[in-house]
């Protein structure tokens, strides 16, 4: 059963415009003829008996508020919104007080108004379905069945088939193998002010399934759909003729991620899981709106882990305390990432989890001694988890909070100077010419005083600290049997290799040599 609206103005351009402006037949309404002022409305309200008012405030004799409080008198359960030229807070608040239902101005967009349209609408229809139990029980029955096809479960009653989902009771009476496909689709646009976007997907599923014959369920993130696929067709033609018209009405953007097609019913469930991996790409192909699996299915995946370089590069920004510039190398590193042709939502994950592990990284090392710091910081391990967010906004705000934590504990006192001059080693711990002043020089006190700091926070002396962090660098990358030792020297800022394996030995009590052929040997 339709809804019907009836329009009432007495400017003969606002009835013509609201007329034509909104397709009111795949809104889901029965548009009946306008009125021309309040009178004449009150007469025919309690024959075409509306569902939704539309009216003007101002009118000549009687105005809209009137109107609108009479006509619920009739009906309690009309709808009406309020138009006006008037941007009056005292007609705001005296329409509420007679339940008018929104209240928009007449210079309100297309897509304000629409929107106004379908909460009220939404309200229509859960009012006709509290009053139905019988309805409840169907519906929710209907949606058991359908999660279960969903879920490829064996078990489904066929007998449901034919009783709860007229797509598929067609498919049978025909007996000819038809070809399914389920697709997830998300709608953008209206915001998430007041569940708009619970409304527009709401408004999105009643419009498909007056446009083409499908089976629906409204998820929290996704409107799931399965649709006959017409294998003469392309997967991209088909949906590229569907959306737009729709998009056109309801003044949205919708994403389509298609499964693969599937030749029965019990196969839906396979076509439902290739669609939520597909989902997963429209992170990675942002300016895509339509994906579908064999898109993706064949890729390999592409490196999961930062590189050193990348690290280093991290640390850097970090101690910088600059988020403009942090903000643009996460740029910088996702696009690079996203952009490789065998890149996987996987990868690309677990990806992005390696740099939320380089900046908790870097945090233990400069906050060696501030448990209460770290302890204040999600373990990066929770970085990633299920949510709204894109995973590279998601990574922003993580290094984030890192950086800002950090310099707000170490903004004051002397162990400011040492967090810095610790960075500052660990950046150029390759460099030959490393030294106290160097560091003194790059936190700008005097090599004297900065030496007595350095051991009182540390309780090492800076010498042999910097021997301890060259050759626990030197550790890592001996366990790399392509780098030869006089290039892990280097590496870690010792010209002389004779002299870096007695350090070496000195430390550990073996040569470079025989650590690497103990570790790789175990």
């Amino acid at each position: 059963m339709k809804m019907k609206v009836m329009i009432v103005d007495d400017e003969v351009i606002i009835r013509e415009g609201l007329s034509t402006v909104i397709d009111w037949r795949q809104l889901g309404f029965q548009f009946l003829e306008p009125a021309e002022s309040a009178e004449e409305a009150l007469e025919r309200i309690p024959v075409e008996k509306p569902d939704l008012l539309l009216t003007d405030i101002r009118m000549e004799e009687m105005d809209g508020l009137t109107l609108a409080k009479e006509a619920k008198a009739m009906f309690p359960d009309l709808e009406v919104i309020m138009l006006t030229g008037y941007d009056d807070f005292s007609y705001m608040q005296q329409a509420i007080r007679n339940e008018v239902s929104d209240y928009l101005l007449k210079t309100s967009r297309p897509g304000d108004i629409i929107q106004a349209v379908l909460r009220a609408a939404q309200r229509i229809r859960s009012r006709w379905n509290s009053n139905s139990k019988v309805y409840h029980k169907e519906k929710e029955i209907r949606n058991h069945w359908f999660e279960k096809i969903l879920a490829g479960d064996s078990g489904v009653d066929k007998l449901a088939w034919g009783e709860y989902f007229p797509l598929f009771k067609v498919s049978e009476r025909e007996g000819k193998p038809s070809c399914f496909q389920a697709v997830l689709i998300k709608a953008e646009g209206w915001g998430n002010v007041d569940g708009s976007g619970l409304l527009l997907q709401f408004a999105v599923e009643n419009m498909l399934r007056e446009i083409v014959s499908c089976e629906t369920l409204a998820g929290k993130r996704y409107l799931v759909a399965v649709m006959k696929y017409d294998e003469g067709k392309g997967q991209e033609e088909c949906y590229c003729k569907l959306f737009p018209e729709i998009e056109r009405l309801l003044k949205c953007t919708l994403y389509c991620a298609a499964g693969t097609p599937v030749g029965t019913i019990e196969e839906i469930g396979t076509s439902y899981k290739k669609a939520l991996q597909v989902a997963k790409y429209w992170e990675i192909f942002t300016q895509e709106r339509i994906l579908g699996y064999e898109r993706i299915g064949e890729r390999k995946g592409w490196r999961t882990v930062s590189s050193r370089q990348e690290e280093n590069e991290l640390s850097q920004l970090l101690l910088a305390n600059d988020s403009i510039r942090l903000n643009q190398w996460i740029g910088t590193r996702v696009s690079e990432h996203m952009e490789h042709p065998e890149v996987t939502y996987e990868s690309y994950s677990s990806y992005i989890q390696s740099l939320a592990l380089s900046g908790f990284r870097w945090l233990e090392r400069m906050a060696a001694e501030m448990e209460a710091l770290k302890e204040g910081i999600a373990d990066y391990s929770s970085f990633g988890e299920k949510g709204d967010a894109v995973l590279r906004d998601k990574l922003q705000q993580y290094l984030e909070t890192i950086m800002n934590a950090y310099h707000l504990s170490v903004s004051k006192g002397p162990s400011a100077y040492v967090q810095q001059a610790i960075a500052y080693i660990q950046q150029n711990i390759g460099n030959q010419k490393l030294s106290l002043h160097e560091a003194a020089r790059y936190v700008h006190l005097h090599p004297g005083h900065f030496s007595e700091v350095f051991k009182r926070v540390t309780g090492t002396t800076f010498g042999d600290y910097l021997i301890q962090e060259k050759l626990e660098l030197a550790k890592e990358l001996l366990l790399d049997p392509f780098i030869k030792i006089s290039e892990v020297a280097h590496s870690v800022g010792y010209e002389d290799v004779k002299y870096f394996s007695q350090q070496f030995k000195r430390y550990y009590s073996q040569t470079p040599s025989e650590y690497r052929e103990e570790r790789i040997g175990k």
